[in-house]
């Protein structure tokens, strides 16, 4: 096939024929003027990744150039041909994949032209790295497409300790139907990021989360094997707030009082911890044994109950549920070991009008929330939070994130 000109600079290039054959092309050659004299196109033609071996393999091929516009552009790799889109200018084309497979080769061939009709080709064969290690990830709480509450937090567990924070926060990217401010925040051994706002999330809001985790290098030579989606709705916001003090329970909906309800909590060296938990899970009759606990059967603390309406708010065993056996002390005083008592009907209303991830918010019991024993990010200031953080506050809406500049 004659050229009219072609590319000196080095650079590297693919390109696709109008009836959508590869052309496979050399990187350097000659072409005559009109007036009989070697003449270069001015088009320059780059391919990326740009490194021959070992390259990302977290992001698609791109094939730009400048001073011209692209006519063919082909790229084949492990399965075949790689399809692409060129933009409106005619200037980049970018393959539909997000991410290239791990150790494999992808010939890429393009030809562009500049205003003189003057044409450029490239030929460019590129490897992808071949991982020593990766990583799996999984989301944690709730299960994608779920309506939940606005205390709700996005958590991400990996199976081994993750050193480049900060390059795993940039592949993850939130979504937002209504602009919210926040950020993520890595537990102490690195092995599970959480998303919160600021303050809880908006009612009635729609979120996508994408860890487009793909060849990312999460630490030397662990890349991560694959990427995730996920999303949620958020209902109504629901806050419900125990105070162990007045052994009463406020229900407020959209701001307003909707009902409040006599409660029992933990008693002296059983209470319940205050601060703020979500809802974890709704698990319904749920038989509640002491011996779980650690407490021996001979011991007058031991009990074995089956509670009705049972609402987790934690791991190590605090639900709200139906007491009967203690509705002479709901209203008056604490005698729980550690859960919040209710009455049978009282309980069944409750349970019947939360959701997961609704907000649980203890008071006056003495005893701190512990961090990590359920959804307990909302305990952490906003400052302390940022500080768990490589990426910062981010500007959350309809388009992801943009960096926020708040500091608390």
């Amino acid at each position: 096939m004659a050229r009219s000109g072609s590319n000196r600079n080095g650079a590297f290039v693919a390109v696709v024929g109008a009836a959508g054959v590869a052309l496979v092309l050399s990187g350097c050659g000659a072409a005559s003027s009109a007036f009989g004299g070697p003449k270069d196109s001015v088009a320059v033609i780059t391919v990326t990744p740009d490194q021959s071996t070992s390259a990302a393999a977290n992001a698609p091929i791109v094939v730009s150039v400048s001073n011209g516009k692209l006519t063919d552009v082909a790229v084949t790799g492990p399965k075949g041909q790689v399809l692409g889109t060129t933009d409106t200018s005619g200037s980049k084309w970018t393959s539909n994949t997000n991410g290239l497979a791990f150790g494999a080769t992808y010939q890429v061939t393009a030809k562009a032209v500049d205003d003189a009709g003057m044409t450029a080709d490239v030929s460019k064969t590129l490897t992808t790295v071949k991982p020593t290690k990766s990583v799996s990830a999984q989301f944690d709480y709730f299960e994608p497409g779920a309506t939940v509450g606005t205390g709700m937090t996005v958590r991400l567990v990996f199976d081994r300790p993750v050193k480049n924070t900060a390059e795993v926060e940039k592949a993850l990217v939130v979504t937002s139907s209504k602009p919210i401010v926040g950020a993520w925040g890595w537990d102490k051994n690195k092995t599970a990021v959480d998303f919160r706002p600021q303050t809880y999330w908006p009612a009635s809001d729609v979120v996508t989360v994408s860890a487009n985790l793909h060849g990312v290098e999460v630490a030397k030579g662990v890349y991560g094997d694959k990427n995730l989606k996920t999303n949620f709705k958020t209902g109504s916001a629901t806050v419900i707030t125990i105070d162990a003090r007045k052994h009463n329970m406020k229900f407020v909906r959209n701001g307003k009082l909707v009902k409040t309800f006599p409660v029992t909590t933990g008693k002296s060296g059983f209470e319940t911890r205050s601060g703020v938990k979500p809802i974890m899970a709704k698990e319904g009759t749920v038989v509640m044994d002491a011996a779980s606990g650690g407490t021996s059967q001979s011991s007058a603390e031991y009990y074995r109950v089956t509670a009705d309406y049972s609402m987790r708010m934690t791991p190590s065993g605090e639900f709200i549920h139906s007491a009967p056996w203690s509705m002479g002390s709901q209203g008056y005083d604490n005698v729980s070991h550690g859960c919040v008592g209710m009455s049978p009907s009282n309980a069944a209303w409750v349970y019947s009008n939360v959701r997961v991830g609704d907000v649980v918010i203890v008071k006056n019991t003495g005893r701190p929330q512990d961090l990590g024993n359920g959804i307990t990010d909302w305990n952490i200031t906003w400052p302390k939070w940022l500080a768990r953080s490589a990426t910062g506050a981010q500007n959350i809406g309809p388009n992801g994130p943009s960096a926020s500049g708040t500091n608390g």
